[in-house]
């Protein structure tokens, strides 16, 4: 068996359980094996499969790990810097997941150039030592953000956002976000935040989707920001009645 470790610092050990909740299916798939644990102060997660030179496995990995940076450290980065005020803490919290969703693939696609192929993923390492031009983009795009943003400010940009997606769907159902591959999509649980208010609307916006299909009833917060931000692309099923 082939070993592949993922490894982060034990501040970040949210960020290998969400690695451990959206690899496992994978790895079970290439009839192998997936553990987390905490060594010498570090969260890690060993993946041991048979073959991993199948490119569709290693790339699975590689997109998630590049999440983990896209996402969680990038968010953690925008809240240290960005100190607006006008909006309540939701959407505070929905300002962030857009600035994240905003070029969320071209940021994944940096990360995956840096760590392609490599034998073991020091998450925190990469970031650290390895990203100073990802982080300088960061940096100039957070000095772009007035001091004082308001609701409909940030309505403008969510929905100039849906914009640049159209066509591109996800799918709600039973609380849950589907990307077009109904893959279950859990980017919010690399999210720090202090509340679960208004999960649904800040999974669908970190899908960098255009659309939306519920297939269920959702929680009135989530419907009322959905409606806000994405008007007549959301597309209701026959179960969203029933």
């Amino acid at each position: 068996m082939n070993i592949i470790k993922i490894t982060d610092s034990n501040l970040n050990k949210s960020n290998i359980v969400y690695l451990y909740s959206v690899l496992g299916s994978y790895i079970s798939d290439a009839k192998g094996r997936i553990d987390a644990a905490i060594d010498s102060g570090r969260a890690v997660l060993n993946l041991n499969v048979g073959n991993f030179q199948d490119e569709t496995l290693r790339s699975e990995i590689e997109d998630k790990v590049a999440d983990v940076i896209a996402v969680s450290y990038k968010y953690d980065f925008f809240k240290k810097r960005l100190k607006t005020y006008g909006l309540n803490n939701l959407e505070t919290e929905l300002l962030y997941s857009a600035v994240i969703s905003a070029d969320l693939e071209e940021d994944k696609r940096f990360v995956i150039r840096k760590i392609k192929n490599s034998k073991e993923y020091s998450i925190d390492g990469v970031y650290n030592f390895r990203l100073g031009a990802l982080k300088n983009k960061w940096d100039e795009i957070a000095g772009y953000i007035p001091d004082y943003f308001a609701a409909d400010q940030l309505r403008e940009f969510i929905t100039y956002l849906i914009k640049e997606k159209k066509g591109r769907r996800v799918y709600v159902e039973n609380g849950k976000v589907y990307d077009g591959r109904f893959k279950r999509l859990m980017r919010t649980e690399l999210l720090k935040s202090d509340s679960d208010e208004g999960k649904i609307i800040k999974e669908v916006i970190l899908s960098g989707c255009g659309e939306v299909e519920l297939s269920s009833k959702i929680d009135e917060t989530d419907e009322f920001y959905l409606k806000e931000y994405f008007g007549d692309n959301i597309f209701l099923r026959s179960g969203y009645f029933s």
